[in-house]
């Protein structure tokens, strides 16, 4: 992507904890990622959605009309320029048929026979050091189904600072991972060690997307490290583990303090002085509001009496956000 990274993202069903991605305000100060806020990675119910970092990899291309089998000899054999777009047109039709699938609709792109193979084949004819295709890879593969996809995107978690200078191969391999886990791909729980180390990385974007995927990986020490991270210095970090803890069964109470404060606008102000490049976007910083208010809303009682007050609170889509969550308490 040309700008990447310093993070944000949607909202959560009141079922399975959903995954989701979006891109927030971009940061003076750039660098990679430095522009992703990626706290929860909602993808609805059934969605693989796993392609998503792939987007901000590659950034706004334009799509290719190329069928799957065109775009995936162009990665093999094309030009720089080729290869590159037929990257991107290859991730968004394995993402449109997914997203058709899921709602009962018939995928708009056909995928040949054989096609799984023929990205494996792909994959094992790159040099070894073309760290960008094969996290497209992994994400292909993955999200046919292909157990040798989570291998390939849990073989990158192992790059050095040397090989991945930027971190967004790492990036895109652990945020992929936290949604396979979500959606019940029992092999990405192998992530769960390495994501850990991750989040203690100097990288601020690396630190952001292990917070996202712990609270789906599971296994000793997860929730441990997230609830380390809530005393890390960025607000996104701090934030993206918070909606983590949230995320457990049960919800973790330590996130609950950090998550009141998320649910006003003074922690957002404080941080937009701090540093002028985040959150300038009005639209962002009440998202993310209300992503904390419905993270309260899983403590239950516990949070009975931070809801009510929240139902009066300055802007309406929070008010409204608390008032469907003291209702969804009321009746279950």
């Amino acid at each position: 992507m040309d700008e990447p990274r310093e993070d944000g993202q949607q909202e959560t069903p009141a079922t399975p904890a959903p995954t989701t991605v979006e891109i927030a305000d971009a940061a003076e100060d750039g660098g990679p990622y430095k522009n992703l806020w990626i706290p929860l990675v909602v993808v609805p119910a059934g969605i693989v959605f796993a392609i998503v970092a792939v987007f901000a990899l590659f950034g706004s291309i334009g799509g290719s009309e190329k069928t799957m089998a065109e775009n995936l000899a162009l990665v093999v054999s094309g030009g720089k320029n080729e290869r590159q777009q037929a990257l991107f047109g290859l991730t968004r039709q394995v993402t449109e048929n997914r997203a058709a699938l899921a709602e009962g609709l018939t995928a708009p792109w056909e995928v040949p026979t054989g096609f799984a193979r023929d990205v494996q084949d792909a994959y094992e004819g790159l040099d070894p050091d073309e760290y960008d295709k094969m996290l497209v890879f992994g994400v292909l593969l993955s999200s046919m189904g292909e157990a040798s996809g989570v291998e390939i995107l849990l073989g990158l978690l192992d790059l050095t600072d040397e090989q991945d200078g930027d971190g967004r191969v790492r990036f895109g391999a652990v945020q992929n991972l936290g949604l396979l886990a979500d959606m019940g791909r029992t092999e990405a729980h192998a992530a769960t060690g390495p994501v850990i180390a991750l989040a203690s990385h100097a990288d601020v974007g690396l630190r952001v997307v292990a917070a996202g995927a712990l609270g789906s990986l599971p296994g000793e020490g997860a929730q441990e490290a997230l609830q380390g991270l809530l005393g890390d210095q960025e607000l996104q970090v701090r934030a993206t583990a918070g909606l983590s803890l949230s995320r457990l069964e049960p919800a973790d109470p330590a996130a609950v303090p950090l998550l009141t404060d998320m649910a006003g606008p003074e922690i957002w102000e404080a941080a937009r002085e701090d540093s002028p490049g985040q959150f300038r976007r009005g639209s962002d910083v009440q998202r993310f509001r209300v992503m904390a208010v419905e993270a309260l809303g899983r403590y239950g009682d516990l949070t009975k009496d931070i809801i009510l007050g929240l139902q009066e609170s300055d802007d309406l889509r929070v008010r409204e956000a608390a008032l469907r969550m003291a209702q969804a308490s009321e009746q279950g």
